[in-house]
């Protein structure tokens, strides 16, 4: 045991003195967590307000047909009126992007509304260059007002009640929390996030403690000391494991501080998102890394200590990413939950069970088949990396 910590302190020294390894760890996240954030906070936001403010130009075919309505869209104001396109052009143009929209009333609409009928108006839109609806929802309420104005003086002309054309009224009770409504967004997001940083976090100090110092000729000094083959592959792996973990919990630390440089989020929403990212929920999302990362540590020396070079094993090692995208992506598409199935798969197992945890809905038994299956995966990965790292023909292979 004396060994194995002799042989840990001597790599992780060696492996904070690389900047390579240091900027992985703590640099990236810590910049990049934020930077995403802020980036995305403020150009959805920037957008939403731009879509908002815009005066948007319409096609208005009918108008003669409907002046109450071209009433209402003007007291609205933001809006262009082009009174002179063709019916039949308005689709190429609003697909152009030369106009916003078209509204089109056809002939008869005010005689079939007079008396007391149903009329059509066709709105035409380009969905793809409205991604927050709002050209579109511009359009349509203002249609439903004008639409409501009719009725109630249809209703107010024959004497009658107006919960008469309501015979049903429907009144929503969303029982899910906030905190549960917040974890089915985050729940994807979190662990995706702290599983691609622990990758990223063990990878680079895993290249080098394997292939590098193959590459350096620092290999064969440290085999030739009293220390055991397997003394040194566990003080290796350790070192990787520790750099691991550390980005993830790095990981946690600069996402909590980011949601707090937000003025714009509700404080009773802060006080939840700091409860999910609190010491407990931290801890318990960490006993789920931790196997992972140790899965991930024994993978990369592995296939470290295999490649000839540093370059070659950054080669092999970088692909796995896109293996590890995969499932966790998997886990942020909605209606994916945690059962029997979906525990036994790696990194997707991790993906939902952070969900459930952060809800506050665990099921301890699926939990446990999630430990479980996590724990063997990490025994074995580290079975492996030993027994590769006692044949000859993997150490000195040049």
């Amino acid at each position: 045991m004396r060994r194995i910590i002799t042989i840990y302190k001597k790599e992780l020294k060696d492996s904070l003195r690389d900047r390579r390894t240091l900027f992985m760890m703590i640099i990236l996240p810590m910049i990049l967590i934020p930077g995403i954030i802020l980036l995305m906070t403020k150009v959805q936001m920037a957008q939403a307000k731009k879509a908002m403010e815009k005066e948007i130009k319409v096609a208005f075919i009918g108008e003669t047909f409907t002046p109450g309505l071209i009433q209402m869209f003007s007291e609205k104001g933001k809006i262009q009126f082009i009174r002179d396109s063709p019916v039949d052009s308005i689709e190429i143009l609003v697909k152009r992007g030369e106009l916003d929209g078209g509204v089109i009333i056809p002939p008869g609409f005010h005689q079939l509304v007079s008396n007391d009928k149903q009329g059509t108006v066709r709105i035409i839109f380009k969905k793809s260059e409205d991604a927050f609806g709002i050209l579109e929802e511009r359009l349509i309420s203002t249609i439903k007002q004008y639409d409501q104005k009719i009725v109630d003086k249809r209703i107010s002309r024959l004497g009658l009640d107006k919960n008469l054309f309501n015979a049903i009224d429907i009144v929503k009770t969303d029982v899910s929390t906030t905190r549960e409504k917040l974890a089915e967004t985050a729940g994807g997001f979190l662990p995706y996030l702290f599983i691609i940083f622990t990758f990223i976090g063990a990878m680079y100090p895993g290249l080098d403690l394997g292939a590098g110092e193959k590459e350096r000729g620092t290999m064969e000094t440290i085999l030739s000391s009293p220390a055991s083959r397997l003394d040194i592959v566990l003080g290796k792996f350790g070192v990787i494991l520790t750099a691991g973990i550390s980005t993830a919990l790095i990981s946690f630390a600069s996402l909590n501080i980011s949601v707090h440089l937000f003025p714009e989020i509700p404080i009773d929403i802060l006080e939840i998102i700091s409860s999910m990212l609190g010491l407990k929920m931290v801890a318990l999302i960490l006993t789920l890394i931790i196997p992972i990362a140790v899965f991930f540590s024994a993978a990369i020396l592995t296939l470290s200590i295999y490649a000839r070079s540093f370059k070659e094993a950054q080669s092999i090692v970088t692909p796995l990413n896109i293996v590890i995208i995969i499932p966790a992506a998997i886990g942020m598409m909605p209606g994916m939950e945690l059962n029997t199935i979906t525990a036994l798969v790696p990194i997707l197992n991790v993906s939902l069970a952070t969900k459930e945890m952060l809800s506050g809905s665990t099921d301890w038994f699926l939990l446990t088949e999630v430990y479980s299956s996590l724990f063997v995966l990490a025994g074995l990965s580290l079975w492996f990396c030993v027994k590769w790292f006692n044949r000859e023909d993997i150490i000195f292979r040049y």
